[in-house]
């Protein structure tokens, strides 16, 4: 199967991007982060060691993918490339995706087993969209057809969404029909879709009440049509949050737009008026090299997008940062690319002219749709379209990255523009063009910022500096505001920072369930960088710190007095909240170059995790000492990574005593009383979990690895992937078997895998008894609510019943109805 990595400027944004698309594709696909450098106060850059670390982590003969962001990404990429042996390099392939949209389409289209190819061309055909709806005159071909329906099975269904198949719940749809064999096309009047193509799905224009017939041909065709179904009666996947309602009322003395943003803000204006040069048509002799030029372009604004929409998963969550899995959907839509490629060759133009041409058709049938918030789409395609030109062009994007706290002016913003805004610096955002329903606005929304859209072209006449104010709830934008005007904006933007203060005080507040039980909510981090983001969650503490990220990127592990600084550094920002700090957990499947791992047949059954670590004091040995160290005065706790013998605990246990007796004796401070834990992966630990239970201090599950050693399914091949799934009911009963054993011996423990962060197994897992859980930052309020929700009885209950089931599927329909 064909795995993917991601590199970007920074590593939150390539964790977050990482972290949607497995949220996506659920484990199916190997991916592999590489963001930042390793230099603590100058953080944003790109390693090509990193990227090369990367590679080599989720490397297959089947194909790597390696989408980029911005800049010197594409050329560390490159370099990295380069240190491969030449017949790892043939199998590497850049890719000139934008990074969010990009991620996204490839993830979906490699979790359904395509090749290479396949991939790299959904990746870079997600802005045909766009092009389609927004310049229709202009496309050489059309993303839908009036053609003949399929000759099949088939199925009538009415879409439920309010807002119809949007890019979301588009996406949700074109991801299901891929993981089937059969052929699978969509119908909506006279107009048929491929439900395997992104864009000709988004371009149909369903709305809500529509009804669409779904035909399949092929020998799963049945049950490709029975999972659609579920899909739509499960609305699509969407939650169908409230929309704002666009209205524009002019009042008296003030400037009026549309609401989108609800808040205060007062400040001095910034302009934001960014502008590409002039796109000249030119005659071209070779096709060849301009349309090699455009995927260059299309992968590395693929990359870009990827990174930008980790970076929104951290910031805003993985439902709102899903607009850049529809972004990565539109470039990766082979229509789009077709569209263009036919004008290269057709016209003998170059590639800039070409793309031009094929995004302006597809924006503008966005724009001929009737429905309004399919209307809005329009501003993504020119979005993505916008960043293909500037790879193209070699025009950096103008930077959002304010020096001081203004409220920002400009003609629109792109979704990219508002995902990358600083909100303790954007006091509000104004702009003339846009509409509620548009992505820019509901980013806006998702990051507190408060803003108006539709303002129309009297906003040019503002200057850098004049001082505004605005209210985003009723559209309202005072200009010179008077001393009354003030005092009155005043007031009420701080009776609107109190009710945010509120909102976030109480997903800071404890998990208790409605019988008194306190569940402890931890997150998983990977790097120092992401305690505030987790903090500011509601996290209570870290239950996974993922070491091995220290040790990527670099020519030489790190050294204990860098690990002590780096574990301080987090543990200092936790306060007197707990900090587990996993020990390296390194292999054959995360190879590190200076380490001379040596390739291995099979990595995840190979030398990896405690085994490895072992058998590498010198690597182990200064780990252990910086932890210990910087455990003194703070909550630190150990664990030990893929445990799956007793021999490997009581071994490392004895290292952890010699490195307490060199510190001790070098008169240098450590925590002598620390907790030392373990990582229940393997099935083995399950099984002598009793045994383990005496020696260690805590578990914690890790239910990824758990899953596919249990079921021995690998999560990233297609033909087997449906079985690695968390909620097998013989996932369930192996965490109960660990959770008695460990209560037995009165030790706690804790799930730190994916299934942590599912809300859907937050009754079960409590049910069985775990007793902290520990997950990705954003998931954290919704799974301190649902605790909220129930009984340690009730979920008891619950939990027996899911053990019961004799599917996965099962137990989710079960857990969807409680």
């Amino acid at each position: 199967m064909v795995s993917i990595v991601i590199v970007s400027h920074s590593a939150a944004l390539a964790a977050g991007v990482k972290e949607l698309a497995e949220q996506m594709v659920q484990g199916k696909v190997q991916i592999a982060a590489a963001g930042g450098v390793n230099d603590a106060a100058n953080p944003i850059g790109t390693d090509p060691m990193k990227v090369l670390a990367a590679i080599e982590s989720v490397y297959s003969d089947d194909g790597v993918v390696v989408l980029m962001d911005l800049g010197s990404a594409l050329m560390s990429a490159e370099t990295a490339v380069e240190f491969l042996p030449p017949e790892h390099q043939v199998h590497v392939h850049l890719c000139p995706a934008p990074l969010v949209e990009g991620m996204m389409a490839a993830a979906v289209q490699a979790s359904i087993g395509s090749s290479v190819a396949q991939v790299m061309a959904e990746a870079q055909s997600a802005l045909s969209v766009k092009i389609q709806q927004i310049a229709p005159d202009m496309m050489t071909a059309d993303t839908t057809s009036d053609g003949e329906a399929l000759d099949g099975e088939t199925a009538e269904i009415v879409v439920p969404n309010r807002l119809g198949l949007h890019a979301r719940p588009a996406a949700r749809f074109v991801s299901l029909a891929g993981q089937f064999e059969a052929e699978v096309q969509v119908r909506l009047g006279g107009k048929t879709a491929n439900a395997k193509s992104i864009n000709q799905v988004a371009t149909l224009g369903v709305r809500q009440h529509d009804t669409i017939v779904v035909t399949a041909v092929g020998a799963d065709a049945s049950e490709a049509l029975a999972a659609i179904q579920a899909l739509a009666a499960a609305n699509f996947g969407d939650t169908d949050a409230e929309v704002v309602v666009e209205t524009a009322v002019p009042v008296p003395g003030k400037w009026a737009g549309i609401p989108a943003s609800p808040g205060i803000a007062i400040g001095p204006v910034f302009q934001y008026r960014p502008q590409l040069p002039k796109i000249v048509t030119r005659q071209v002799k070779d096709n060849k090299k301009q349309w090699q030029k455009l995927e260059t372009a299309v992968a590395e604004s693929r990359a870009e997008i990827k990174t930008l929409h980790a970076q929104a998963v951290l910031q805003i969550g993985a439902d709102e940062a899903a607009i850049f899995e529809a972004h990565q959907l539109f470039l990766a839509d082979p229509d789009l690319l077709d569209a263009a490629k036919q004008i290269i060759y057709a016209e003998n133009i170059n590639a800039e002219a070409a793309w031009n041409q094929a995004i302006n058709a597809t924006a503008e049938q966005y724009r001929q749709m009737d429905d309004a918030y399919m209307q809005a789409r329009a501003a993504d395609i020119e979005d993505v379209g916008l960043r293909v030109l500037s790879h193209m062009m070699k025009v950096e994007r103008p930077s959002l990255a304010l020096k001081t706290p203004a409220i920002l002016i400009a003609a629109d913003l792109t979704p990219s523009d508002t995902a990358n805004l600083n909100p303790a610096l954007v006091l509000g955002i104004c702009i003339e063009q846009g509409g509620a329903t548009a992505h820019s606005a509901i980013l806006a929304r998702a990051l507190g910022i408060p803003a108006i859209v539709g303002m129309g072209a009297q906003l040019a006449s503002l200057k850098n500096g004049q001082n505004i104010g605005l209210d985003g709830q009723t559209g309202r934008l005072w200009v010179d505001p008077t001393d009354a005007e003030l005092e009155n904006l005043a007031q009420k933007r701080i009776d609107w920072l109190t009710g945010q203060k509120k909102a976030k005080e109480t997903a800071k507040k404890t998990a208790v369930t409605t019988d008194k039980k306190r569940i402890e909510v931890a997150a998983n981090i990977g790097s120092a960088y992401d305690i505030t983001t987790a903090l500011d969650y509601g996290a209570e503490g870290v239950g996974l710190f993922r070491t091995e990220f220290l040790f990527m990127g670099r020519d030489t592990a790190p050294t204990e007095a860098e690990q002590y600084q780096t574990y301080r550094q987090v543990a200092e920002a936790l306060g007197d909240k707990p900090l587990i700090i996993r020990t390296l957990d390194v292999g054959g499947d995360k190879p590190l170059p200076y380490l001379n791992q040596g390739q291995e047949a099979n990595p995840f059954l190979g030398w990896r995790g405690i085994r490895y670590c072992l058998d590498h004091p010198e690597i182990f040995k200064p780990q252990i000492r910086a932890i210990l160290r910087a455990g003194h005065g703070h909550r630190i706790r150990m664990m030990f990574p893929m445990v799956s013998t007793l021999s490997e605990l009581k071994t490392a246990k004895q290292l952890v005593k010699a490195a307490k007796k060199e510190l001790q004796s070098e008169k240098v401070d450590y925590d002598n009383k620390m907790k030392i834990g373990i990582m229940i992966e393997v099935p083995s630990a399950v099984a002598i979990a009793d045994q383990l239970a005496k020696e260690a201090d805590f578990f914690s599950i890790g239910t990824n690895d758990l899953t596919q050693y249990v079921m021995a399914a690998d999560r990233g091949n297609a033909n087997v992937a449906g079985l690695a799934n968390a909620l097998q009911p013989a996932v369930l009963r192996l965490i109960g078997q660990t959770v008695e054993a460990a209560h037995h011996a009165d030790i706690w423990v804790g799930v730190c895998g994916e299934l942590a962060g599912n809300v859907l197994a937050t009754a079960v897992l409590i049910g069985l008894g775990v007793d902290e859980l520990s997950m990705s930052a954003p998931a954290i309020p919704a799974v301190k609510e649902k605790i909220r929700s129930f009984s340690i009885r009730e979920a008891q209950k619950t939990a027996k019943a899911a053990l019961l089931l004799d599917s996965p599927e099962a137990v989710q329909t079960f857990l969807e109805k409680q």
